[in-house]
């Protein structure tokens, strides 16, 4: 799954039918996969205040909730098998770390780089999760404004430009000490723990509700991808195709 995360985020800028393939990658998944991911936004518009909004999904279905006000919710169907109090005690404070982070960060940016005009927002999206065999993976990507910028391997330290103009960025934050440990901190450490934690619930959800016969299907994840209308062989054909691709590039990297 490593291996298949890091291709799709490639192609993700180079295929036109990329949707496609995250559809054919949710037949390939298997049915306990679970991918935890926590979406940061923070922004401002001239004398304005600061604003924030950080969103914590579960296999994008969003079960998590952190405001401008520093409130803590949980919501969704997941959320409501969690116990809001405990999950929110032990996001809190590294949520707000991050949020505190990133807007010292823009601050920071804007000094250096005054082509850097508001509104301004900044996107940060860390995403962990297990493959089958039970190693670790997790990365962040980071957008300006709405343009993805760079992605970052925290296991292994490497950043990669995903836009041709982001090299400042990368410089800047690459040679950061505050950013590189937080980086590495929350990713390693708080969404590993936090994945156990959500998983769990997950994992008792998902058993409830499977039928007796039958493990637990993907079709309902689908359902919000493709109309139900959508003959089988439409999709193996392009799906066909889109991972023979990913194959190719599999391959050429050993």
């Amino acid at each position: 799954m490593a291996k298949n995360a890091a291709a799709v985020h490639r192609l993700s800028t180079k295929a036109p039918c990329f949707p496609v393939l995250l559809i054919c990658l949710v037949y390939t998944l298997p049915t306990d996969a679970a991918l935890l991911c926590y979406s940061f936004t923070v922004g401002k518009s001239g004398s304005g205040l600061w604003w924030h909004k950080v969103q914590g999904q579960l296999n994008e279905e969003t079960f998590l909730s952190y405001d401008s006000n520093n409130n803590c919710h949980v919501i969704g169907v997941l959320g409501n098998k969690l116990n809001a109090t405990k999950i929110c005690e032990k996001h809190s404070d590294t949520l707000k770390d991050g949020v505190d982070l990133l807007r010292d960060e823009v601050i920071h940016m804007k000094q250096k780089n005054n082509t850097i005009r508001e509104p301004l927002t900044l996107q940060a999206r860390l995403c962990c999760w297990h493959e089958v065999d039970g190693h670790f993976n997790e990365f962040w990507d980071f957008g300006l404004n709405g343009h993805k910028m760079l992605h970052v391997d925290t296991s292994t330290g490497e950043w990669t430009e995903v836009d041709p103009g982001s090299s400042w960025m990368k410089e800047m934050w690459e040679k950061n000490r505050d950013v590189t440990a937080f980086l590495k901190m929350t990713s390693q450490g708080d969404c590993r723990a936090w994945l156990q934690e959500v998983k769990s619930h997950w994992e008792e959800m998902l058993e409830s509700t499977a039928s007796p016969t039958a493990a637990p299907d993907v079709n309902q994840v689908l359902s919000l991808a493709i109309k139900p209308n959508i003959s089988l062989p439409l999709i193996i054909l392009p799906c066909s195709v889109l991972l023979w691709s990913l194959r190719r590039i599999l391959d050429s990297e050993g």
